[in-house]
């Protein structure tokens, strides 16, 4: 519900009220006038379906004329019911519309494109691109991801990252939930061709409100990659490991111009930990689009001496809802 403005005219009432109340006897106004200027002012502000302001009006009502609060509370539950019912033929219509959509319909989610390029004393090309999708049934949800990030700095390639996943998740109830995982990376300067993960778990929001949100994941994993390895004839090395996989996601939604996110995740094998984790800084443009400050941080602990267990990337991209209405 959105908030609106109390009327001057209901300002004047109450104000009207309380002058003739400090005038005389609380007894002797009611007496020659019944509460019907009390009744007036609550049957207003119900109107307004503000609920700041319905709390405020009765509260005032209420302490001016006590004898009369049974009446004020039972317009205030006549009020509430007729919100619920109303609220609960919203969410049965809603249902009904999730559980009638096609595939195809009914996704979310966002794309982001980013890049540069430079000459002159540096010759530098950079590409970075996004894509998220979610679904949101009565029971399931769908999530689709894919990344990648290219750059070439004087006709060599310095950097090669690309990454794929679908995540269903099947809801217990608002916060439980199990969850599905097919993954795919590939990250030729971490020092891996091929990396395809399958795995699932259980999942819980510890917090789920349209201003912050954050989930907690965790369960076992089996990953198949394949290393680039010098010192062997074909250049590659392959392992098949058992893990453990836990991660966590949150955003909080600072205003509705600014919103921060996090999303991180780690993986545990018997001979190998490999973590990623990406803190996004967005800012609302215009409409469904907004401008992206990212910074992620990539761990691969099995990596050959010559090469740095840890990479960093810092972007500025452009995003766009789908999906959504602008606002």
């Amino acid at each position: 519900m959105q908030s609106r403005t109390i009327s001057p005219w209901l300002l004047w009432r109450i104000s009207q009220g309380a002058v003739l109340l400090s005038l005389v006897p609380v007894s002797e106004v009611w007496a020659e006038e019944p509460p019907k200027l009390i009744q007036e002012m609550v049957t207003k502000a119900l109107a307004l379906d503000d609920p700041k302001t319905v709390k405020s009006i009765v509260l005032i009502a209420k302490k001016t004329v006590p004898d009369s609060a049974a009446e004020i509370d039972a317009m205030v539950a006549d009020y509430n019911t007729k919100v619920e019912a109303r609220e609960a033929e919203k969410k049965r219509k809603e249902l009904r519309r999730v559980a009638d959509s096609g595939m195809f319909e009914n996704w979310t989610g966002s794309v982001e494109l980013g890049g540069a390029k430079m000459t002159g004393n540096t010759r530098q090309t950079a590409i970075y691109g996004a894509v998220a999708l979610e679904r949101n049934g009565i029971n399931w949800t769908h999530t689709v991801k894919a990344r990648t990030d290219f750059q070439r700095t004087y006709g060599t390639t310095s950097a090669e990252r690309f990454t794929a996943s679908y995540q269903p998740h099947y809801k217990f109830d608002e916060r439980l939930y199990m969850y599905g995982l097919a993954l795919y990376e590939r990250d030729m300067f971490l020092g891996y061709r091929t990396r395809i993960t399958g795995g699932s778990g259980i999942g819980y929001k510890v917090f789920d409100q349209p201003n912050l949100s954050l989930a907690v994941e965790g369960g076992p994993a089996y990953r198949h990659t394949i290393f680039i390895d010098s010192s062997r004839p074909n250049g590659r090395r392959i392992r098949d490991t058992a893990a453990m996989r836990g991660s966590f996601t949150t955003k909080w939604v600072v205003s509705p111009l600014l919103t921060v996110s996090e999303d991180s995740s780690i993986f545990f094998e018997s001979k190998d930990i490999t973590a990623s984790s990406t803190t996004s800084l967005e800012t609302k443009l215009i409409g469904n689009l907004s401008t992206k400050l990212s910074f992620s941080v990539y761990y691969e602990k099995d990596v050959s001496a010559s090469k740095n267990p840890v990479d960093t990337t810092s972007r500025i991209t452009f995003a766009y809802a789908l999906g959504k209405k602008k606002k």
